[in-house]
């Protein structure tokens, strides 16, 4: 009978050993499990997160943008505003230009003047009238603005100025009114054969 038991007893501690071992067993088949799902729970964690990141440095790319073509456009109304300016002060300075010794304003070419050398040969209020190098005719009409003066560059007066004398003229058109900027006395009266 003690070898029936120990037998039993043999056979019982087999048995629970094979118990430990298989639970065991299912304690790392849980343990292999619970690792796994943590890893997937991590890894949706971690794509979750990247997809955030990505979202708000696509906002912040958008607003920086969006920032930089509001500073491009207000740059751009400011250039327009300016060139405006400018406008609108050449317009004027011509007006001014152009503005006649009867106190009438023009419309003055933005051309810069043209210049003539030739011989008075008749003055008649305002109006010169010249003789070019080619026979030509002009009508240069001088107003309030125009500089009248010597060879030496001093102030002269219109009545300065007679029939024969050499002037160098420089004016714009106005209209089609040749009007002087400047006229200067370059040579001595020269009695004209009548």
């Amino acid at each position: 009978m003690i070898a029936v038991t120990a037998v039993a007893g043999l056979t019982m501690v087999t048995g629970c050993k094979k118990d430990d071992v298989q639970a065991q067993r299912e304690d790392v088949a849980e343990a292999r499990q619970e690792a796994a799902q943590e890893t997937a729970e991590a890894r949706q964690d971690e794509n979750q997160e990247m997809a955030s990141a990505q979202h708000d440095a696509n906002e912040d790319i958008a607003e920086a943008r969006q920032d930089a073509n509001d500073k491009i456009a207000s740059a751009n109304e400011d250039v327009r505003d300016e060139e405006q300016d400018l406008a609108e002060a050449r317009a004027n300075r011509n007006e001014d230009l152009a503005e006649g010794g009867s106190g009438m304003a023009g419309t003055t070419s933005a051309a810069a003047a043209t210049t003539v050398n030739g011989r008075v040969i008749a003055k008649s209020g305002d109006t010169l009238t010249l003789v070019d190098s080619t026979n030509k005719e002009l009508k240069i009409k001088t107003n309030d603005r125009t500089a009248l003066m010597d060879n030496g560059s001093r102030a002269v007066k219109l009545d300065d100025i007679k029939e024969g004398s050499q002037v160098r003229a420089s004016y714009v058109m106005d209209g089609k009114d040749m009007v002087a900027r400047d006229v200067t006395l370059v040579a001595a009266v020269k009695k004209l054969d009548k």
